[in-house]
């Protein structure tokens, strides 16, 4: 159920009215891609029940987003997939379009809209979206409204940008209990429905008579993919990597049966993932096929008796990283990576809106910083090329690129020393960025997403202090090494499994 406290997280795109005339209320699923915890299905069915009117939820893909390949289309369309079953089961009118070279996308949206009263959708701080909403609130002639579904406390409430967690920290345990009355709904309510046939399944005018729907078949995902006019055609799925609510789910329920017990020490440790400690949610988080409020929920009730409840919060250790949440120091190490430093991302766009946030953002200490290092000789300097086939003097490096690149994730320690390396062998501070941010985006599943490039930028020192004595290249900001990263930690089984993935590399991923 859609609650008033929630309406914080709406927001109007246009002027234009509802249109009471026309038969229903639309829901274009865009980034909250999941049928149950998702405050824009909450918000629509509420509209819908409210005006009396039919809901369609509209879920739609294009062939040629940015940075678009087989891996990533292929994780989407198994959660379509998962969507249109699921769907079935909940009793709502759910289409999915894919787009083809044999079957454009064309008018189909301006068909959807054509008959809508008005139209509910997810609203997302990065990547096209922000631009795309803007686009779209110009062409359509009915009331627009988009949803922060993005986290458990609305973004508009946490204030202006937070240049740390520390700073972000408070206002999150300030928020929580609160937001945590009104999270989203395990399953949605019914949305209105006529007595007698639906307009929309009945009606020859409906949308749903004039398009070819996608009909869930997962078998049929690499036949459509090899339609599809992508970006980087040669970059294939990871073998093993499935999208869809059911095997993100599989992977929550691993972790807190074998990951989460020992996170807090451990989720640093690079290791195969049979080994690790790591969730791995994040693709699915990125791709809305799981919630951060469903997440956060199963971790919150971990080792309890009873369900979780603002209760068992100790109000003495507010504003710590640690204990504030949870008895367990593992429940409260892992929800201060899943909301407080999500959210430190989220809120980097949320309070200015955009594809892609680039060294700009930087405070003037970063900048300058930068300006007065940028002439710093390089100790070794390597090409793009070079760098995206693991073309360098360094195994461990090495190794992290492979991962990236054969599996479409990448160990969360070792991204960062990743990053930090770039930025040492390439010429200049923007050249490292570009290519940080394209490889990232273009060979990871949890790419294109506000975290994402609160990693990167985290690298060139955002969301950190300055470090003492300065350093070459780097001057104040943090640096890694290997070789400390060598004795820091036991890497052997994790460049065992590197060495595995390349072992079971058929050359379905070129990079050049």
């Amino acid at each position: 159920m859609f609650t008033k406290e929630n309406l914080v997280r709406v927001r109007e795109l246009g002027q234009n009215p509802i249109r009471e005339e026309c038969p229903y209320v639309l829901y274009w699923m865009s980034m909250a891609r999941r049928l149950v915890w998702n405050h824009s299905l909450d918000y629509a069915i509420h509209l819908s029940k409210k005006y009396k009117k039919e809901l369609l939820v509209y879920e739609p893909v294009k062939m040629n987003y940015p940075w678009s390949s087989p891996r990533l289309h292929k994780f989407i369309l198994e959660g379509m997939a998962s969507n249109v079953n699921e769907a079935k089961r909940l009793g709502l009118i759910y289409r999915a379009f894919v787009e083809t070279s044999d079957d454009p996308i064309g008018d189909v949206f301006g068909k959807v809209c054509s008959e809508a009263a008005l139209i509910v959708t997810d609203d997302y701080p990065a990547y096209i979206v922000p631009e795309l909403l803007e686009q779209i609130s110009k062409r359509i002639k009915c009331k627009f409204l988009a949803v922060d579904s993005n986290s458990i406390v609305p973004l508009s409430l946490y204030g202006e940008f937070a240049s740390a967690a520390r700073i972000l920290r408070p206002r999150v345990h300030r928020l929580f209990p609160e937001a945590w009355r009104f999270r989203s709904a395990r399953k949605p309510d019914k949305p209105f429905r006529e007595k007698g046939d639906s307009w929309l399944e009945k009606n020859p005018n409906s949308p749903l008579q004039k398009f070819v729907w996608f009909d869930g078949n997962a078998d049929r995902i690499p036949e459509i993919c090899k339609k599809c006019n992508f970006v980087f055609p040669n970059v294939l799925p990871a073998s093993g990597k499935i999208g869809g609510r059911g095997k993100g789910l599989g992977l929550l329920g691993k972790f807190l049966k074998h990951g989460l017990s020992g996170y807090a020490e451990l989720k640093n440790h690079p290791k195969p993932p049979e080994e690790s400690n790591s969730s791995f949610l994040s693709p699915y988080l990125h791709f809305g096929h799981l919630s951060q409020e469903e997440v956060v929920s199963a971790a919150l009730d971990w080792n309890l008796e009873e369900p979780w409840t603002p209760g068992v919060i100790v109000p003495e250790n507010k504003n710590r990283k640690e204990g504030y949440f949870h008895p367990d120091p593992n429940v409260n190490s892992f929800l201060d990576e899943l909301v407080t430093w999500r959210d430190v991302g989220f809120l980097m766009f949320w309070k200015e809106p955009s594809f892609r946030k680039d060294l700009s953002i930087l405070p003037e200490w970063i900048r300058k910083n930068l300006d007065f290092h940028q002439q710093d000789v390089r100790p070794y300097l390597y090409t793009k090329e070079q760098l995206e086939n693991s073309k360098t003097h360094d195994v461990i490096w090495n190794a992290a690129q492979k991962e990236l690149v054969l599996s479409g994730s990448m160990q969360n320690y070792l991204r960062m020393l990743w990053g930090k390396k770039v930025i040492e062998w390439t010429p200049d501070y923007r050249t490292a960025f570009e290519i940080l941010e394209d490889f990232n985006n273009k060979y990871a599943y949890d790419g294109r997403d506000p975290n994402s490039y609160n990693g990167i930028l985290w690298c060139f020192g955002l969301f950190d202090r300055p470090w003492f004595p300065e350093r070459n290249v780097f001057g104040n900001i943090r640096t890694m090494s290997s070789d400390s990263t060598k004795k820091k930690f036991k890497l052997q089984s994790y460049l065992d499994y590197v060495e595995s993935l390349e072992g079971n590399n058929t050359g379905s991923v070129s990079v050049v």
